[in-house]
């Protein structure tokens, strides 16, 4: 793994999220081979490969990582060293979800006003072991990035247990860290100073693009850290132009609605040192014919028009 003194060095990044949510056996297939290879012929330098661990509900303090939940590490080895053989950088993004559905970003114990210190120490120490397990793998494989939360919007405010995360990790790995906050909350997170690059998950709606701009620009510049989308992307369906968050959007398939979220989001974002690019979201491990992309709702872009418009907008940051 090439050392990176500092992240402002980096190539900008022309990524894609693989395999989530990373089930045990999904990614020891010929299929989840067969669909990195196709990553790989996109015009992608990064991959993502993410996958989530599982708690019983959000007030549930035990996390379930490893088989039979997640993939295997076996699995994410095999995966990691299939992307570098392909040419392409990786960020490892272990994740945690809810088995009763609640949104990662709604985990809570206790309330706000009168949180449960206690609970809330028990589950970073776990999280921070987890954490610090696959930072171990992640510099074993070679990856280049290592994500140490996705969108723990309620876990948060605990800023000194995401330190104490942050240090596990980094006295495992020495590679670029960075932590993936929701959309809106890039001038919230108090630990920027703590990673490498600032990033988010995107999904703001197709008519809010530019208005947002300049408080992306202001979070970076104030942190002196680059920002980039650690997820961003919109599913193909009529509607989820306005909320691309929403992967249960009821819409009918309508790939023009995605290539337009593609375009108004590459033309607002601006050529500046500060911005670093961009983690699309989302790639299968088990990929649709290529003459079946008519019928796909999904996030993913393969074989739909916003390919193409993704196909320009990285082309001319190659």
């Amino acid at each position: 793994m090439e050392r990176i003194e500092s992240a402002f060095d980096i190539d900008f990044i022309r990524g894609m999220t693989f395999g989530f949510v990373g089930e045990h056996g999904t990614w020891a297939t010929d299929e989840a081979r067969a669909s990195m290879r196709a990553l790989a012929d996109e015009p992608f330098n990064w991959v993502t490969l993410a996958f989530a661990g599982l708690m019983e509900h959000p007030g549930h303090p035990a996390i379930d990582f490893g088989p039979p939940a997640t993939v295997s590490d076996d699995e994410i080895a095999a995966m990691a060293d299939l992307a570098h053989q392909l040419g392409l950088k990786v960020c490892l993004k272990p994740t945690v979800n809810c088995r009763d559905g609640t949104w990662r970003g709604e985990i809570a114990f206790g309330d706000a006003r009168q949180p449960d210190l206690a609970s809330w120490r028990a589950w970073f120490e776990s999280y921070a072991d987890i954490m610090a397990h696959y930072a171990r793998l992640a510099a074993r494989t070679g990856c280049e990035m290592f994500c140490v939360g996705c969108e723990m919007t309620t876990a948060e405010p605990h800023e000194a247990m995401w330190r104490d995360v942050i240090a596990c990790v980094r006295s495992e790995y020495a590679g670029l860290v960075t932590y993936n906050c929701n959309h809106g909350r890039e001038e919230h997170v108090r630990f920027w100073d703590a990673v490498d690059l600032i990033s988010s998950s995107a999904y703001y709606p197709i008519d809010r693009w530019r208005e947002r701009v300049p408080v992306l620009r202001e979070v970076a510049e104030a942190h002196g850290k680059p920002l980039f989308f650690m997820e961003v992307g919109c599913p193909s369906r009529a509607g989820s132009g306005a909320c691309p968050w929403d992967y249960r959007h009821p819409g009918a398939v309508d790939l023009d609605e995605q290539a337009r979220f593609y375009e108004a989001m590459f033309s607002a974002m601006p050529d500046e040192p500060w911005f670093k690019g961009y983690m699309l979201w989302e790639w299968p491990w088990k990929l649709y014919p290529r003459d079946k992309a008519g019928e796909d709702r999904s996030y993913c872009i393969y074989g739909k028009p916003a390919e193409a418009v993704v196909w320009r907008a990285f082309a001319a940051r190659a």
